[in-house]
């Protein structure tokens, strides 16, 4: 809140102050928001009796929420802020459900205040970001893709990574899941923006979330209201192939319970295309292979989701969820033409996800829940290969997943005397793992390990936390997690501590500092002793014994008015596990093999700089320069140590057309970077769209072109002790997309006025 704001809040609390009179201790709460749904801070909140008498009030907090302590049979609510028109309100109840404010312009002569919304908040040292603000005007078609637009956040190889802290986590309303990144980035890109209240960016993750490192915590909107509200959403997109998608969101709430209803139908038809240039030495003589790949993959996909929650009061609530994805018929196929071989690979694939999840929230700090996931996987393989010596190689392969995932949890909180917050929880995670592949129909020199593996995966942990909010404006809080983790025979007893300080004497200057730890396990297929073809020439080998990798990262943020935030950070990734090609010198095989690393270290620096011209462009630029080194003294027989500088640029521009339309252009940059002993050359992407909003804003028709000049992936080079390969990427990348969405929500409960007894004789 800024002091304009803290000034008007003082006046009115003040001049209404005369007239306390006391009542029973009861309570009158609900939220305030603006127009687009989002909190609105520091509004002034009076209860008076019908002849205006004042009885009580308050400040909403930065969630739009507020409470006043008692509660007449009939009473009026004032709302007044700086930034919007006055409202009153009149109520019976103590749920006054969401109060709308309008904004208002403030006149002072001929100069027109209009006040921009914070883009970021501190709190409890998380960056809470206003998605909805951020994406406003954008041409973003769900919470996936939003979520990408925030300051740091891109995706990289298909993952969600955050600028000082590398992969992040991502979990919903703070809860943890059994399910896998990509089975919740499925829901994600089903779930339109308009459910999301906020996004909680997290450096170092606090243990009740019982997730390590850095984190994104998207919190859905809570039932605040009698509603019933929904989204339709169609989309069209060109990527060489056509597909497409269509995603129903509907959702019931009343001020207690919420039910919510999602499905949605993926069309999906792509192709990735690559050419690889390897010279090969072997036994002294340089072989010059050259190949080109085509690999397309063709399903329909049908996501569904199903969640219901009540709640009992403020404070207590228990939710349960059903999600579910089934993909009945995934086509694979591998095409590769060149001058050392050409081969064919079929796959057919079947593949579905079950997950429920339960949550319980009490009234007196106790957290607790639990989550299923159930998923299998079926797939066949037909491969035929013809070298140019007049060999060949063919087989026929069936192969299958199934995993079941088991996960409780329990937290609890204590709000102490003079500021001082105590937690501590468990959590306890099992895992049975099932991988099997055989093959048949074996033709050729070449190895066919037939496989049947069960894992069991166990893990434990434990913490407490301390923190303590300070009147100086320093919060701070430090725990400690204790871990048990087994997987076959391995047993791993493990610590990781955490911290966090925040300094904000105002909130134009924050300065925020955490320290985090993280460990990240290999995927279950990665340590299996099998051998998977891409072709006559590539493989890719599973490496049992596979240890995890521990990450141990220090990030200092200065975020300044709300909106600039600069930050600093050093990384450091103990056994980083990294899949890079090797060309074999024992025969002509190129092999992609998962191994442990020495360690991956980065120091660097990042900036995000937002800036308005009047109201017609919007634009923010975010620049990290940080400086790599990888290391592995243990990689075949190639050693290395490397160091790179490498800078990274982005620069996202919303031009305002008029009322209902806006054109985007965005833009990024890297300069050559390094991945092991890969050499990644310069890369960069434009990306341009445009977004018309119509019928009273419940509409929205966007086209977007994205990669526009095909260069989002870099060449690759291997030029590293001997080893000579060269691959291209980048042949087919840009995208087309077409995106029509409809809000509604018009059913609202109709107020009911009640016929005034009060001088009747009962």
């Amino acid at each position: 809140m800024n002091r304009a704001h803290k000034i008007l809040s003082v006046l009115l609390l003040g001049s209404y102050g005369l007239g306390i009179q006391l009542l029973d201790a009861q309570t009158v709460s609900g939220r305030i928001t603006d127009r687009e749904s989002s909190p609105v801070t520091g509004a002034a909140v009076v209860l008076q009796t019908p002849d205006s008498i004042f009885v009580s009030a308050a400040v909403s907090d930065a969630d739009g929420r507020f409470t006043l302590s008692a509660q007449p049979e009939q009473y009026r609510l004032i709302v007044q802020h700086l930034l919007y028109r006055s409202r009153t309100v009149n109520g019976t109840g103590k749920d006054v459900g969401t109060i709308v404010l309008q904004p208002a312009d403030r006149t002072i002569g001929e100069v027109v205040i209009k006040a921009e919304r914070p883009i970021v908040r501190v709190e409890e040292g998380r960056l809470n970001y206003d998605l909805e603000q951020i994406v406003r005007d954008k041409v973003v078609n769900n919470t996936y893709e939003a979520l990408q637009r925030l300051p740091g956040v891109q995706e990289i190889g298909g993952k969600l990574t955050l600028a000082g802290a590398g992969d992040v986590t991502v979990i919903l309303n703070g809860k943890p899941t059994t399910m896998d990144a990509g089975q919740l980035e499925t829901l994600l890109r089903n779930t339109p923006v308009s459910r999301v209240e906020k996004v909680e960016v997290m450096y170092s993750t606090p243990p009740q979330y019982h997730v390590r490192g850095a984190s994104l915590n998207v919190v859905l909107k809570r039932p605040n209201d009698y509603s019933f509200q929904g989204e339709v959403n169609a989309s069209y997109d060109n990527c060489y192939f056509n597909a497409g998608n269509a995603t129903g969101n509907f959702r019931f709430s009343t001020p207690k319970l919420a039910l919510d209803a999602m499905y949605g139908i993926d069309r999906v038809h792509t192709m990735q295309y690559y050419n690889l240039f390897s010279r090969h030495t072997l036994d002294g003589q340089v072989y010059s292979i050259e190949e080109n790949e085509q690999l397309r993959n063709k399903s329909y996909r049908h996501n569904m989701r199903v969640a219901g929650e009540y709640h009992f009061d403020e404070n207590s609530s228990i939710d349960l969820a059903y999600t579910g994805k089934y993909m009945p018929d995934i086509q694979e196929d591998a095409q590769t033409t060149g001058n050392f071989q050409t081969s064919d690979i079929d796959g057919r694939r079947e593949a579905q996800m079950h997950n429920i999840a339960l949550h319980l929230r009490s009234g007196f700090g106790l957290d607790a829940g639990g989550d299923y996931t159930h998923y299998t996987t079926d797939n066949r393989r037909w491969m035929h290969a013809e070298y140019a010596d007049g060999n060949r190689n063919r087989f026929t392969l069936a192969g299958g997943q199934r995993i079941d995932r088991y996960n409780v949890y329990a937290d609890q909180k204590h709000k102490l005397s003079q500021g001082w917050n105590l937690g501590y929880g468990v959590s306890y995670t099992q895992t049975h793992n099932h991988d099997f592949q055989t093959y048949t129909e074996v033709e050729g020199d070449i190895a066919t390990p037939s496989t049947d593996s069960k894992l069991k995966e166990q893990t434990a942990d434990f913490y407490v936390s301390l923190g303590k909010d300070c009147p100086s404006g320093i919060s701070w809080s430090v725990s400690g997690t204790g871990e048990y983790y087994s997987i076959g025979n391995y047993r791993k007893w493990a610590f990781y501590p955490q911290a966090s300080l925040t300094y904000m004497k105002t909130p134009e200057h924050i300065l925020q500092l955490s320290l985090s730890t993280q460990k990240t396990y290999p995927g279950y297929w990665e340590m299996q002793s099998s051998v998977s073809y891409i072709n006559g020439y590539s493989e890719i080998w599973g490496t049992p014994g596979l240890r995890p990798q521990t990450n141990y990262s220090v990030n200092a943020n200065y975020v300044v008015k709300q909106k600039y935030v600069f930050g600093a950070y050093f990384s450091h990734t103990q056994d980083q596990f990294m899949q890079t090609a090797y060309q074999s010198t024992e025969r002509l095989a190129m092999i992609y093999k998962m191994m442990n690393w020495n360690y991956t270290q980065y120091v660097g620096l990042m900036a995000t700089v937002p800036f308005r011209v009047g109201t017609w462009w919007d634009s923010r630029w975010v620049a990290v320069e940080q400086y790599a080194r990888h290391r592995c003294d243990d990689f075949f027989d190639l050693p290395f140590d490397r160091k790179k500088w490498i800078l990274q640029c982005q620069w996202d521009n919303t031009f305002k057309l008029n009322k209902n339309l806006t054109f985007e252009l965005r833009g990024f940059m890297q300069t050559p970077a390094i991945q092991g002993t890969y050499d990644l050359k310069m890369v960069g992407t434009v990306d341009a769209g445009v977004k018309w909003t119509f019928a009273g804003d419940k509409a929205t028709l966007s086209a977007r072109c994205s990669d526009i000049f095909n260069t989002s992936m870099p060449e690759c080079n291997l030029r590293y002790g001997g080893q000579d390969v060269r691959m291209e990427n980048s042949f087919y990348l840009r995208t087309f997309t077409l995106n029509f969405s409809f809000r509604f929500g018009g059913y609202k409960k109709k107020e009911i006025k009640e016929v005034d007894i009060s001088r009747f004789r009962h």
